[in-house]
């Protein structure tokens, strides 16, 4: 048995450029490649063009897998590629013939989960196409060094063997019994450790799949938010104008009035004065004269300082109406900002659920504590504040666990010796209850000096 793949088949990747392999790799080797331990430098700042192959013993190919994956300038493969390729080739429809097996083909134009069309490449399977030939030859050549059986056949079952066994050799030892016990037992653990493989690739596959949905679903909210906010944005920026108008408006009628009312103020006095000179000349009774004029002229400045005030509290009620549109829709884009949060942390906490019903298990391993477990209601506050939250669970204060975990890294004296760090190696501390700061992460000297500094001498 090959570890993590099917006992009666293998995973390979191969690298196609111009109807020719270019690179060979097992599935494992690829993972690596996906996870950021090994670079592909040939294929830097490009996006190649892959095949997933499913390979029975024999080295016929069962399923192909055409997709894209892009690389940055360093070679590094992009961390956001999620396409799952055992179930696109589990769920993928039967294709052409080769060598009298038919062969599950998923592509662009043949693909059963629609989100990952656009991550796939389209080949050339018309009748006269040589590309599941060329696929074919390089798995056939076998530079991958895979185990090839010429006959698969079912291994007898152990039961038998016994039976057999027995039968033919009535006086069998009690040694060959153990070693017949210790195959048993190295089946059962073959067989369980491929349910495990199994049901780790059933499981990512999952994530995968819900992560991909998760991503589908803050998208689309993404592009309504972004779309609402715009829409807000022109809202406002029109109001803005609007009152800019309105206060320029207003603005130039009050100078228009100030300027009126000078001019007429001035024609008033001419006028009193040549009504003066008038009626000195005619003996008139100017007094009652400009009692008068004065009374109408007051009526007529009441009347028009009254449509004035009319048309600026007509001004003020718009401006007042516009502030309150403005109020509303910021308000708007609160509550949607609040929705978009929400659902952002329903879908997350959703799928801590279902990952919890499926019997995944949250544990994490820190330097000097070994495994520590997180309940699913711990996760979204330990994503956030790490550190905070494994030092509570330890009981001690963030302050201490920080400086046990520099001391537990790197176990060398913080005090200095003739203006330099001392450096000297120290006895690490296992656990962050016994570590006291000052004077655990210091070595015997050093300990002295803070101890007699403590002490006042």
């Amino acid at each position: 048995m090959v570890f993590g793949f099917d006992p009666t088949s293998y995973d390979a990747v191969l690298f196609v450029d111009h109807n020719k392999v270019v690179k060979e790799m097992l599935l494992t080797e690829f993972e690596a490649v996906l996870d950021g331990v090994v670079g592909e430098p040939d294929f830097a700042n490009s996006t190649a063009h892959a095949v997933y192959l499913k390979v029975n013993r024999r080295l016929d190919i069962i399923g192909a897998v055409f997709f894209l994956i892009n690389f940055d300038v360093k070679g590094n493969a992009d961390r956001r590629w999620n396409i799952p390729l055992s179930q696109m080739v589990e769920t993928a429809a039967f294709g052409a013939e080769l060598n009298g097996v038919k062969v599950r083909i998923a592509s662009h134009s043949q693909c059963q989960i629609p989100w990952h069309q656009q991550d796939l490449w389209e080949p050339d399977l018309s009748v006269g196409s040589n590309t599941l030939k060329i696929l074919a030859t390089s798995i056939q050549n076998n530079r991958l060094g895979l185990l090839v059986d010429d006959v698969v056949d079912q291994p007898p079952v152990l039961a038998e063997v016994m039976t057999s066994v027995a039968s033919k050799a009535p006086g069998v030892s009690v040694k060959a019994i153990d070693n017949l016990d210790a195959l048993a037992d190295k089946e059962d653990r073959e067989k369980e450790r491929y349910n495990m493989a199994q049901n780790i690739k059933k499981q990512r596959t999952y994530i995968a799949s819900l992560k991909s949905l998760h991503e589908q679903e803050m998208a689309a909210q993404r592009k309504l938010y972004s779309k609402d906010r715009e829409m807000f944005l022109l809202a406002n920026k029109k109001l803005q104008e609007q009152i800019e108008a309105i206060e320029l408006k207003y603005c130039d009628a009050l100078i228009n009035i100030e300027n009126k009312q000078s001019a007429f103020d001035q024609q008033c006095r001419e006028y009193e004065q040549r009504l003066e000179r008038m009626m000195d000349q005619r003996g008139i009774d100017h007094r009652s004269l400009r009692v008068q004029f004065n009374k109408d002229f007051q009526a007529k400045l009441i009347e028009q300082t009254a449509e004035i005030e009319s048309k600026l509290e007509m001004r003020e009620v718009e401006v007042y109406y516009r502030e309150e549109q403005i109020n509303r829709l910021k308000s708007e884009v609160l509550e949607l900002k609040a929705y978009a949060k929400q659902l952002e942390s329903q879908s997350v906490a959703s799928e801590i659920s279902s990952l919890v019903e499926n019997g995944v298990y949250f544990v994490i391993s820190q330097p000097g504590l070994g495994p520590l477990s997180i309940e699913a209601e711990d996760l979204i506050r330990f994503n956030s504040e790490p550190s905070t939250y494994i030092a509570e669970r330890l009981g001690v204060d963030l302050d201490t666990y920080e400086a046990w975990l520099a001391h537990i890294k790197l176990p060398l004296c913080g005090g200095d010796r003739s203006g330099e760090s001392c450096g000297e190696h120290l006895e690490p501390i296992t656990t962050p209850q016994e570590f006291v700061v000052g004077i655990s992460d210091y070595c015997a000297a050093h300990q002295q000096g803070a101890l007699a500094a403590v002490n006042g001498h």
